[in-house]
């Protein structure tokens, strides 16, 4: 009997470290999905938004305040569907202009920064959180952006602004027609 529950205690150790690796690989592997974001290191040619005729139900609902305003309407909403911005710098200044473009419905907002989300940006950088301490802040704001609005396309950078890449980045984002 001694030598069974000995047995049993071994086979129940090596589940239990089957158990933490599997834990593990999840974790992992529920990061990069909970992104779902590929974080652009250099910068590569986008296609053009895809024009979108009509307001959807669900757009109709999420935009509906903004949508009653004379001045934007639904060819306003429309226009913003198909507008681009590049928000350089994820910390105290990109973080609340990314969220209010992505709740406004801008069609596309690329989000470029060098830097890690750390501890110390937490209080005013609202786009992040303590469980993005060491991410690049690009994918962490693109990340928080996809949770508050889906249909927003985000282009996380993780570089920094330089003469080499400024021209052939902000030609990613061109001037809006509105």
């Amino acid at each position: 009997m001694a030598e069974e529950v000995s047995c049993l205690k071994s086979r129940l150790m090596e589940k239990e470290k089957e158990i933490v690796a599997l834990k593990d690989k999840l974790a992992q592997l529920e990061k990069k999905c909970l992104t779902g974001l590929q974080l652009q290191e250099k910068v590569t040619t986008l296609p053009p938004l895809k024009p979108k005729a009509v307001l959807s139900n669900e757009d109709i609902m999420r935009y509906s305040r903004q949508l009653l305003l004379p001045e934007l309407g639904v060819q306003g909403q429309l226009n913003l569907s198909q507008t681009s911005v590049l928000v350089v710098g994820c910390g105290g200044l990109g973080c609340p202009l990314a969220q209010y473009l992505a709740a406004a419905g801008i069609g596309r907002v690329g989000l470029l920064d060098h830097d890690q989300v750390e501890l110390s940006n937490l209080h005013r950088q609202v786009l992040h959180g303590e469980d993005s301490q060491g991410q690049p802040k690009a994918q962490s704001a693109a990340h928080a952006v996809r949770r508050l609005n889906s249909t927003v396309e985000c282009i996380p950078y993780h570089l920094q602004l330089s003469p080499e890449n400024a021209l052939q980045l902000i030609q990613q984002y061109p001037p809006s027609q509105l």
